[in-house]
């Protein structure tokens, strides 16, 4: 039996147990026993606290099955997190990344990068889908010296 089965039930039997206590109760006002009307009246206090409880276990039972279902309910799409990865912002989608920046922005697609590989003394990466390098340690742009140190030209020399 469910809890909300039992908690019909019990609502049901105290209903029914209110009424018939109310019948007595009424019967017991001619009465001239002060003891019985002590006791229809305890009895009367006690189901009544009873009550209470069982509505208290039916309210949390409703916002337990509430939370529940809340918590089966599918996840709300994840948006992606922007992180900084050398001189390069990338997508993370918890582990999954680095991801293209451009274009997830322009096309909504999260698409996972190439792994780094080393180039003119930077490193890059580049996305399989738009093609686009990006470069977390830019390229050495000073120029090669070839043959040692460099002197001005002179003419006829």
């Amino acid at each position: 039996m469910s809890v909300t089965s039992a908690t019909t039930i019990a609502s049901q039997i105290l209903s029914s147990t209110l009424a018939v206590l109310k019948s007595v109760r009424e019967q017991a006002k001619t009465s001239k026993d002060p003891e019985l009307k002590e006791h229809i009246s305890a009895l009367y206090d006690s189901v009544l606290s009873l009550k209470e409880a069982v509505m208290l276990v039916a309210d949390e039972n409703s916002q337990l099955r509430a939370r529940i279902a809340e918590l089966e309910r599918p996840p709300l799409r994840q948006e992606p997190e922007l992180r900084q990865v050398g001189a390069v912002n990338y997508y993370y989608l918890g582990d999954k990344g680095p991801c293209c920046q451009p274009c997830y922005d322009g096309k909504g697609k999260l698409t996972v990068l190439a792994p780094p590989e080393d180039w003119n003394g930077g490193v890059r990466r580049q996305c399989t889908l738009c093609d686009e390098y990006f470069y977390e340690k830019p390229m050495n742009l000073t120029p090669g010296r070839l043959g040692g140190r460099r002197r001005p030209y002179t003419w006829g020399s």
